[in-house]
């Protein structure tokens, strides 16, 4: 296969990264097809070849598969839309139930094929639904950049660091996409220079938005130097055409870099942070700490996570939940303990943890800030009696310091949350061989409408 042919493909699967797979009518060659669905039939292009695969973009969908249907989303990628599309969301295209299946069959595959676990299907649940397919992100973080006839907003396109201006989200909250494209219009009339990533110049880079359960909202400007001369009046401005937004800050990112946010943030007016309740805890979240993003699916995964924990009706002396954030899972977890220590490197994230500790009544957590491999040789000394431990890593997985830590053979039980079904398989698989026995696993859909998958798993000494 070389660039610029053209194929006949049928879709067979979906891969891990969310692309179909796919393969030529007339060679058994793997085609990664973005956008396809499984029993498609389809002529592609293709744009990119490896020794093993290629990769192809789709000309016409000769047959759809049965799963296809049409998405919502005006800024989706559909062959009938020519130009560059969203990046954001790539499942639309699916129906929802599809995409359940799709994402369990991505658990199994990594944990056949990284993890070298050969039951893989029977470990593996029916992943969880989210409670709101639609509108479910507490947060969202839109780039700015400048266009051929003003200022864009939007998300990259796919592979690109081209945005595509949004007019609509349907992922997203209408408050958060109100409050956007007020913010757009606010800064054009203002004339803000916005970031090129090229030069480095321009002083908007993102916009940054955090809304709650009672429709209220956070807003912070992430900008390229801290300056800000016009801010009270866009303060005011923002707050007569947006009553429900709380408090506005702004976050200095002066480096050339594709991280969004800086080290420093700023509050210009109201709240410092904004509240949130899940199950029957209130949690304050500042602008810059860790919280999931769809707060409905996230009760499920937590519940999912606390059964994992209860299973057997075991009971145990010491809890830790390490990459605790703002304390949501410790808390949640806290009455299966007499005592539990959450781990977190942001210390901001911490402060907030002790205060919802505090606000929701809860004595027996107390926290420690760093990163998890600088302080848990400090609490080694602290771990008496049979202690478990809960693990939410960031998306690259457990270090090799904490995998070796977690096999210190007092702890009995490990609850893994995992964002990465990749990064999960492979220490999945290098607990196993270091006295856990993996027990099972259920992925819970926190991001309906794109490839991630969250999962809980049970780990347990054999």
């Amino acid at each position: 296969m070389n660039a610029g042919e053209r194929l006949t493909v049928k879709v067979e699967a979906m891969a891990p990264a969310g692309d179909g797979l796919a393969r030529a009518e007339d060679s058994a060659r793997v085609v990664f097809v973005p956008h396809a669905a499984p029993g498609d039939r389809l002529e592609v292009e293709v744009f990119e070849t490896k020794a093993s695969f290629a990769r192809a973009r789709i000309l016409r969908v000769l047959t759809p598969g049965p799963d296809r249907i049409d998405p919502p989303c005006p800024h989706h990628a559909a062959p009938s839309r020519p130009g560059p599309s969203c990046g954001g969301c790539g499942w639309q295209h699916l129906d929802y139930k599809a995409q359940l299946a799709q994402k369990r069959g991505i658990v199994v595959d990594c944990l056949k094929r990284i993890g070298k676990f050969a039951d893989a299907e029977s470990l593996t649940a029916e992943t969880r639904p989210a409670p709101k397919p639609w509108g479910y992100r507490n947060k969202v973080q839109i780039p700015f950049g400048e266009g051929p006839h003003g200022p864009v907003m939007g998300f990259f396109s796919a592979g690109s660091r081209t945005i595509v201006d949004m007019r609509e989200c349907p992922i997203q909250p209408d408050i958060s996409v109100r409050v956007a494209l007020t913010v757009k219009a606010m800064a054009a009339a203002r004339g803000w220079t916005f970031y090129d990533g090229k030069t480095g110049r321009g002083w908007l880079r993102h916009l940054y938005i955090r809304t709650n359960a009672e429709n209220r909202a956070i807003v912070a400007l992430v900008v390229t130097r801290p300056e800000f001369p016009d801010r009270e009046a866009f303060a005011a401005e923002l707050r007569s055409r947006h009553p429900e937004v709380i408090g506005l800050h702004v976050n200095h990112q002066p480096e050339r870099t594709s991280v969004v946010l800086g080290e420093h943030w700023r509050r210009l007016w109201g709240a410092r942070e904004i509240e949130e309740t899940m199950g029957r805890f209130k949690f304050a979240v500042s602008p810059g700490a860790f919280l999931q993003v769809n707060t409905p699916a996230a009760e499920i995964l937590y519940d999912e996570a606390k059964a994992a924990l209860r299973d057997g009706a075991k009971r145990f002396a010491m809890g830790l939940d390490l990459y605790c954030g703002v304390g949501t899972l410790t808390l949640w977890m806290a009455d299966s303990f007499p005592r539990i220590v959450g781990v977190e490197e942001n210390r901001e994230a911490v402060q907030d943890a002790y205060r919802n500790a505090e606000r929701n009544g809860v004595k027996n957590a107390r926290f420690r800030a760093g990163r998890a491999e600088a302080v848990l040789p400090k609490l080694a000394a602290e771990l008496a009696g049979e202690v478990a431990a809960v693990v939410d890593p960031p998306r690259i997985g457990l270090s090799q310091p904490v995998r070796r830590f977690l096999t210190d053979k007092r702890l009995r039980r490990l609850v893994y949350v995992s964002c990465d079904p990749a990064t999960f398989a492979r220490d999945a698989g290098y607990l196993t061989h270091s006295g856990y026995a993996l027990k099972r696993v259920r992925p819970v859909d926190l991001f309906p409408q794109t490839p991630h998958v969250e999962l809980v798993a049970l780990l347990d000494r054999s």
